[in-house]
């Protein structure tokens, strides 16, 4: 007996999506393909796989127990896959990236390109989805991976994870009843910040900015030694930081949703394998951005920074 790596995928994918169509679309076959591959796996183990759930369909135990296997048979086929890839063309690629997103990139991509030709030139800069949704629109990089909010998705753009943006601070720090919102950002381009001051002045809650520093693990040492409040997407969170409860008065922050963009509607060839690779790189095992915080204590955090918060 003989389990495909296709139907594999078709499993791990209606697992992940709760939907035969969902699958299909985001593995860009037909439903009725789908269908098929898991008819016939599910016929060669003689065992049910899915079944219905409302509208959607979730693994029965057989499944999930299958699930295990699939993810670890998944990776280690897509890595061998990365690694082994002949690339018969050439020329230079130009990416952005946010600092959380990319973790893929460059322990990825960038090695596997230069294992496999001489040809590919993979040029990488880390910045602020500000900068890189400039860099964009002027051609200087041909793709970015990149947060934007839920409502400015495009229809080109490749959908890697969502997320959601919330407000923290020191998880020891007393933030009850300030008159003023210390709020900490990440400097002028701060994607968060300037949420975080159109939520703030529409409800008429005074601010000021205290604390500007341009990477995660900065803001993150912040807001740990107590230095002020941010707008900042969850994964950032670690056991230091606790959510902020702003004013009733406060909009509901915007979604986010992290995405491949490219510059260009239609790529060239190249870039297109360079896109698809980066989508490998991220769906081809779970990612989180790791924290160097976690490895830091609370106490020396403060130390650090220095500083407490005080009431404003």
């Amino acid at each position: 007996m003989k389990l495909e790596i296709e139907s594999l995928r078709a499993l791990k994918t209606v697992a992940d999506t709760g939907s035969v169509n969902a699958a299909a679309d985001m593995l860009c076959v037909s439903r009725s393909a789908v269908s098929w591959k898991l008819k016939r796996m599910q016929e060669r183990l003689g065992t049910n796989l899915l079944q219905k759930d409302g509208r959607g369909v979730v693994l029965t135990d057989s499944g999930n127990e299958l699930l295990v296997y699939a993810e670890t048979i998944l990776t280690a086929h897509d890595a061998a896959t990365r690694r082994f890839q002949a690339i018969d063309v050439s020329g230079t690629v130009r990416i952005g990236a946010t600092e959380g997103a990319s973790g893929p990139v460059l322990e990825v991509l960038a090695p596997w390109a230069r294992r496999n030709t001489d040809g590919v030139d993979v040029r990488i800069r880390v910045d602020h989805p500000v900068a890189l949704a400039g860099w964009l629109a002027t051609g200087e990089i041909d793709l970015a991976v990149t947060m934007v909010l839920e409502h400015d998705v495009k229809p080109d753009d490749e959908l890697l994870w969502p997320d959601e943006l919330v407000w923290a601070h020191s998880a020891s720090g007393d933030f009850a009843h300030l008159k003023r919102v210390p709020l900490v950002t990440f400097g002028r381009r701060c994607f968060f910040g300037a949420i975080a001051d159109r939520l703030l002045t529409q409800a008429d809650v005074p601010f000021d900015i205290v604390l500007e520093n341009p990477s995660n693990y900065g803001v993150q040492m912040a807001l740990a030694s107590g230095a002020g409040i941010a707008l900042i997407n969850r994964r950032l969170l670690t056991d230091q930081h606790t959510e902020w409860e702003p004013p009733d008065t406060v909009a509901q922050a915007p979604e986010l949703r992290y995405v491949i963009r490219a510059a260009s509607s239609e790529p060239n060839e190249l870039v297109q394998m360079m896109l698809t690779q980066i989508r490998n790189s991220f769906t081809s095992a779970p990612f989180r951005y790791e924290s160097p915080l976690d490895a830091v204590a609370a106490d020396d955090v403060t130390q650090l920074v220095g500083g407490s918060v005080r009431e404003q």
